[in-house]
């Protein structure tokens, strides 16, 4: 710790004291409570891939799970593959998703805006609570890694089904 900072703590009244004690302290097990844990690594093909449901998807899809929330965390990822002219049903995230394209030309659309198209290394972010959808063109597969968090056990809130009329556009 530098020599003004040192002085700035033992002087800046009673309370601060004690923090260049605490500041210096080597032990930081007591502090630090993650300082046990060990990393883990999830090994590719260890975790089988699923056919979208039926119900939230139109037309052929695979979800291929990354990772699913850890300890405190919230936060879970898949790999989602959809042939051309596949889409998901309109759905809400509560605390947002965020998709990046990996492969392929797709499709996404906010309810009552446009439908934009997207292609690898687009990054799409939807906020919390924002009707949605998202899928392949219809000439060309789409691949993205989806993020989202979970409220009450719950990443999304599943709706009706996007119609051909509106995928059209």
């Amino acid at each position: 710790m530098n020599t003004n900072r040192r002085k700035f703590l033992q002087t800046a009244g009673s309370a601060s004291v004690a923090l260049p004690a605490i500041l210096q302290s080597q032990d930081n097990s007591t502090q630090n409570p993650t300082k046990n844990m060990k990393m883990e690594i999830t090994r590719i093909g260890s975790q089988p891939s699923t056919p979208g449901p039926d119900e939230w998807f139109t037309g052929t899809t695979r979800i291929d799970p990354l990772f699913q929330p850890k300890g405190d965390s919230r936060v879970s990822g898949a790999n989602v593959t959809f042939e051309p002219g596949a889409r998901t049903a309109w759905h809400t995230h509560p605390v947002g998703q965020t998709l990046i394209v990996t492969s392929g030309v797709g499709r996404v659309q906010c309810e009552g805006g446009p439908i934009e198209e997207i292609r690898p290394g687009d990054v799409v972010w939807f906020p919390a609570g924002v009707k949605h959808w998202h899928g392949a063109s219809p000439d060309v597969a789409m691949v993205h890694m989806a993020i989202q968090e979970a409220v009450d056990g719950s990443p999304v809130t599943w709706m009706e089904k996007v119609t051909d009329e509106q995928y059209e556009g």
